[in-house]
């Protein structure tokens, strides 16, 4: 990672410190105790302190001018803004709104310091899964969330249901520059940002360190497999033998886990390191590469129907079963997320622990890239950034963006990602103090330098459904890879 000092202007710099410190007052309060907010003349004198007066002097002037002036401006009558927010997410995900709330606090506190009585509330909506139908809904009568916070961005700009921010983020970018570049990407479409990056992760492979133990594995060994993994030395053939070892031996129910629903993973991981794509880079067009896509269904059915060390009925098995399995060591091997070794700690999978004291997870579970797939090729893992979006309905479209930058402000961000497991949206997070705390977010940032994204294409979603329902065919036995290959096809064209 660049250092900040090169990474960021002195100017730049002193807006996200600014930042830092008027959030910092409510961030506390939800980290540790709670706690007044930072008053803007504290702060000012810790800018100066850091970046010079000159620097900290513009910096109030224009947070204060621009941000109460806009909300100052757009106040109804009476005086109260109502701001509403959706999110989805795992039971650990509930940040995505509630960081919203704590960035609306942070304003309520700025407007009071300038006088100005307007009070900005926030009426939160979270879901445990996709909620498009309900947003859809809300919009046909009128009453749409001002905010939500989802992927599919193909589709909510095709539709209408969201706004293009390029005119705030440029109003506003001094505010915006520790954002990841790489991350601005997962926002562009059609030549507009539609979108700021809410967060993001990497899709490991975790393991469980007392089974491998148990097949008489060193702590040297079990310690040196990510690496491996990383360095090509170990692939998932190899690990399917372990698997078949750990099974035959009655230490597990079954070698292999991955997700029940399309996800991506491992699957879009696959297809790429058997070199496939799946977008065209000039046209956009979605490409289907039929040696990858066969060589893929081929594992899984390798891995199903030939060594059965993977279920044939994974896809449509239920999340907390496979949670309880992977938890309770009933399973040596799953295609996770990051964000499980938080939620493994917050909801009570284990059936005598319940919710896993982080010690109990470094002591019996490890993590790693996704292997090659066989030798000569490369280790892999797969983004999937959640997005803050502005919608076509919202009254008040500048205020919601204002709460969604507030939202990832390194504060916010350092708390959304160190409770639900997620990696950061902004450089300038991983310096923070509650951010630093995390081990775990430390061990595993290095994957983002083998990650991939799924394309942004409005057929994605038919692409996805069509390649799984060739994976439900594979892995149950009802088709030959080759035939499940050829009905994709014939699904697609």
């Amino acid at each position: 990672m660049r250092k900040l000092s090169s990474a960021i202007s002195p100017q730049v710099l002193a807006v996200i410190l600014f930042i830092i410190g008027l959030v910092i007052g409510i961030a506390i309060g939800y980290v540790a105790k709670p706690a007044a907010p930072a008053e803007v003349k504290t702060v000012t004198t810790t800018v100066t302190t850091t970046v010079g007066a000159g620097a900290a002097a513009t910096v109030t002037e224009t947070l204060t001018e621009t941000i109460t002036k806009t909300v100052s401006q757009a106040a109804p009558a009476g005086g109260v803004i109502t701001i509403k927010a959706w999110a989805s997410g795992s039971p650990v995900d509930t940040t995505r709104v509630e960081n919203i709330v704590r960035a609306a606090e942070y304003l309520n506190n700025l407007l009071k310091a300038a006088g100005i009585d307007v009070t900005i509330k926030v009426e939160t909506q979270f879901f445990r899964g996709d909620y498009m139908d309900k947003l859809t809904a809300a919009f046909a009568a009128g009453e749409a969330p001002d905010i939500i916070a989802m992927k599919n961005l193909p589709q909510l700009v095709e539709g209408g249901y969201v706004i293009p921010l390029d005119e705030y983020i440029e109003k506003y970018k001094m505010w915006l520059d520790d954002v990841y570049p790489v991350l601005w990407n997962a926002v562009k479409y059609k030549g507009h940002i539609w979108a700021l990056p809410q967060d993001t992760e990497a899709r490991p492979l975790y393991f469980r360190k007392d089974v491998l133990r148990q097949l008489g594995w060193s702590e040297e060994e079990i310690n040196a497999l990510p690496e491996k993994i990383r360095k090509g030395e170990v692939t998932l053939l190899d690990l399917i033998k372990v698997a078949k070892e750990a099974m035959d031996k009655g230490l597990v129910e079954w070698g292999f886990y991955h997700r029940p629903n399309f996800g991506g993973t491992p699957f879009v991981i696959l297809y790429y390191q058997y070199g496939g794509i799946l977008q065209d880079p000039e046209t956009g067009k979605l490409v289907l590469d039929k040696n990858a896509m066969l060589k893929m269904l081929k594992l899984l059915y390798k891995m199903a129907q030939e060594d059965k060390v993977l279920p044939t009925t994974m896809i449509g098995t239920e999340w907390r079963k496979i949670h309880s399995d992977f938890v309770n060591g009933r399973v040596l091997f799953w295609f996770g997320g990051t964000w499980h070794w938080a939620e493994w700690q917050r909801v009570e999978y284990h059936e005598k622990l319940g919710k896993l004291p982080e010690s109990y997870e470094w002591e019996n579970l490890g993590f790693a890239l996704v292997p090659a797939p066989e030798p000569g090729l490369k280790p892999m893992t797969l983004s999937s950034p959640y997005l803050y979006y502005v919608t076509s309905q919202s009254k008040y479209p500048e205020i919601a963006f204002i709460l969604i930058m507030l939202a990832t402000s390194p504060p916010l961000d350092a708390k959304h990602a160190v409770d639900s497991g997620h990696l950061p949206v902004r450089m300038t997070t991983v310096e923070y103090p509650y951010y630093k705390q995390s081990k775990f977010l430390h061990d595993v940032s290095y994957m983002l330098e083998y990650t991939s994204f799924e394309p942004l294409h409005l057929g994605w979603n038919t692409y996805k459904s069509a390649w799984l329902e060739a994976i439900t065919k594979v892995e149950k036995g009802e088709a030959t890879p080759e035939q499940a290959l050829e009905e994709m096809v014939k699904t697609l064209q």
